[in-house]
Parts: structure tokens; sequence; C-alpha cells
């Protein structure tokens, strides 16, 4: 084979392979800051643990240009023992608009913080992935005040 002919044959592979990289996806990097109520019920059980229900909903100011609101909504359960921090897991949707939502699965410590990972959603955000931390720094009969910080991978 020529010289010239292995050359070409180099150069085509190196284009294909920065163009599969080039639309493997797009990734971007996202802060935000979550304002949510919780409703927390907590169901005793006989050995003296118990299994917590969690439901929030609020909205989300997350970053991007132009910046964007959410509306939230989460479901949670967790197994409460005495003198041990619960843990969490849990399920969210952010919703943009009636298009465009990311959906989460996370689990979250006694103290207010954990991770997530993306798990999907629909319009601009459908076979979304990712993962993503967070830590809450208000909590008040009020509601509760989180800022998170995820990256987020679209096909």
């Amino acid at each position: 084979m020529s010289k010239s002919m292995t050359l070409l044959q180099s150069i085509i592979f190196i284009l294909l392979f920065i163009s599969n990289s080039v639309f493997a996806g797009q990734t971007s990097e996202y802060t935000g800051t979550v304002y949510a109520t919780p409703v927390k019920h907590l169901m005793p059980l006989g050995n003296g643990d118990g299994v917590l229900i969690m439901q929030s909903s609020g909205i989300v100011a997350m970053s991007s240009s132009p910046p964007t609101i959410h509306a939230l909504s989460c479901v949670g359960m967790g197994l409460e023992k005495p003198d041990e921090n619960i843990t969490t897991d849990f399920y969210c949707t952010l919703k943009e608009n009636t298009e465009d939502s990311f959906d989460i699965k996370g689990s979250v410590g006694g103290e207010g913080a954990g991770g997530f990972d993306v798990i999907g959603g629909s319009g601009k955000w459908a076979g979304a992935t990712g993962r993503g931390e967070f830590v809450r720094v208000v909590e008040s009969e009020q509601g509760n005040k989180t800022v998170f910080q995820v990256e987020i991978t679209v096909p």
C-alpha cells in the first residue's frame, strides 16, 4: 500500500473520531438555588425505628444564559434509627416549561447535604445524564433554601 493511501486512511480515521466526539453530547455545568417546602411524615416501626416519608415542592433558580426558573416536585423515603443520622433517598422532577423538564435521583443525609444523578427528562433534556451535589443552607418552618451544582450531558 502506498504512503499516500495510508496517510489518507489515517486522516479519514482521525476525522471520523473527531466527528463522533463532537456529536457525543453537550455537557454543561449549572449552579442554582432551591426554595422548597417539605412535608414530612414519620411512620413508627415496632422495633423503635421509623420510616420517614418526605414530599417537597418549590422553585429552582438555575444559572444558564439567560437564567431559568423551574418548578420542583420531589418525593423520598428513608429509615430513621435512634441515635443515627437518617439518609433519605429521593426522586425529583425540575420542570422548566410544559415541554422541558429533567429528573434526578439522589440521597440526602440528616445534615442536609447529598448528591444526585440526572436520570433523563423531556424536550431539550430528553436523554439527559449527569451528576450533582447540594447542601441545605437554611431550614425553617417556612421552608428550606438549598444550593447546588450539577453537570448535565444531553445527547
